[in-house]
């Protein structure tokens, strides 16, 4: 039994570290940073690897350089909560835009519809 329990932390480790990584985050420094930071570094890697067509080139040049900074363990413990807020802001944007495209579609649905 005691040898199952430790197979099943491992696997469970394992596809915690593969979730992180998938969400932008690193394993290892996810303990120590802030969830201010983590939620902006995930936020930064979703824009990046999704919605890359919606941000406009400041955006874009800065979430790239703040996911730089991210890299770096001594650059990590540097990001100033501006930075953050400025990367929440540009998910802001993009998802605006995501629902303002999904509410023209709806309406011209409804328009042909009712034609």
């Amino acid at each position: 039994m005691n040898k199952y329990k430790n197979f099943k932390n491992i696997k469970d480790d394992g596809l915690t570290a593969d979730w992180l990584s998938d969400n932008g985050l690193k394993n290892k420094t996810f303990n120590t940073t802030r969830l201010i930071v983590a939620r902006a570094q995930m936020m930064a890697h979703k824009l990046l690897s999704q919605h890359r067509e919606l941000l406009t080139t400041g955006q874009l040049i800065s979430l790239i350089e703040f996911e730089k900074s991210c890299n770096k363990k001594h650059d990590l413990e540097r990001i100033t909560d501006r930075s953050c807020y400025m990367v929440m802001n540009a998910n802001t944007s993009v998802y605006r835009k995501l629902a303002e495209k999904k509410r023209k579609v709806k309406k011209k649905k409804l328009q042909t519809s009712s034609k």
